[in-house]
């Protein structure tokens, strides 16, 4: 078995990587990744580890990156990268992006365009949130309902419920609380040029986690089109195995690559367990075998 997907402390995880080397052999892993966030350094750490004291299996270099597509972020997992060079590309395009500066800057943003919308909100000084691991868009919405005074003020969708100002009017572009991200997240395309100049293979991420996303084939059709993205993440712990089946069978007639990953995040989701998921997931190591020879 295999997972491609797992999440350490070195981004929003909560295992060293020590821990999951740990976890991953316990659960007889062949082929692991560890794919942080916008970061490297999990493997930088592995350089100074003695690997085969806790794991026994192999580890293929990898980090999932957040991408700006059709006005939505979406996720490309990379793997078999040149950690060296494309650290360089990381310190140069995401350094200055961190969760703290981006959502701060963006409730900022939505803070400004709801009191020019007349909604009574508290000085925004005084709104309690942790910048490190809140989201912006929440943070408005509850300010937002915090008064009561505001519902005969918005349309009744938005004040039902959280969902609706999200779908339909933080990322609506013809709305007034469109947050447009297209200077904080590469396009897919940007990105999968600088994977494959670090020697890498790009997957496109979790695809049915994107519920704005009705025709999901006919999305994954497209992105190829403008990214020449290289394979699918066909395996991952929320999906059906219809789902899988359906996204194997799509990268075998359009000869993709296919993956797979828990997106394990230690207790941060402590549904998912490495290497099995929610308790089903089972990754076959073959899946692999068009783009890794390690």
């Amino acid at each position: 078995m295999i997972d491609l997907h797992i999440h350490t402390n070195n981004s929003d995880g909560s295992d060293s990587v020590i821990d999951v080397l740990k976890k991953a052999q316990k659960h007889e892993l062949s082929y692991m990744s560890i794919t942080d966030h916008e970061s490297v350094n999990g493997h930088y750490e592995l350089r100074n580890i003695d690997v085969k004291q806790y794991f026994s299996g192999k580890i293929i270099p990898g980090v999932e990156l957040k991408n700006y597509y059709k006005d939505r972020v979406i996720d490309i997992l990379a793997y078999n990268i040149d950690i060296d060079k494309f650290n360089e590309y990381l310190e140069k395009n995401y350094k200055n992006k961190t969760h703290r500066m981006l959502e701060t800057k963006n409730l900022k943003h939505l803070y400004k365009q709801a009191k020019a919308y007349g909604l009574t909100l508290d000085p925004i000084e005084e709104i309690k949130w942790d910048s490190d691991s809140d989201w912006r868009s929440v943070v408005v919405y509850n300010e937002i309902k915090k008064h009561p005074e505001n519902e005969a003020k918005v349309p009744k969708d938005l004040w039902e419920s959280f969902s609706n100002f999200k779908k339909d009017y933080v990322y609506n572009r013809n709305n007034m609380f469109f947050l447009d991200k297209k200077d904080d997240y590469p396009s897919p395309a940007e990105t999968v040029k600088q994977v494959h100049l670090a020697g890498g293979v790009a997957f496109l991420a979790h695809v049915h986690e994107y519920k704005w996303v009705k025709d999901k084939i006919q999305y994954i059709t497209e992105l190829v089109e403008d990214s020449n993205l290289d394979g699918i993440e066909c395996y991952y712990s929320n999906f059906t195995e219809e789902q899988i089946k359906e996204l194997l069978e799509y990268c075998k007639k359009n000869h993709l690559y296919t993956s797979g990953g828990t997106d394990y995040h230690g207790t941060k989701r402590p549904s998912v367990e490495i290497g099995v998921g929610k308790g089903n997931l089972r990754i076959p190591d073959e899946i692999i075998k068009d783009w890794y020879n390690g």
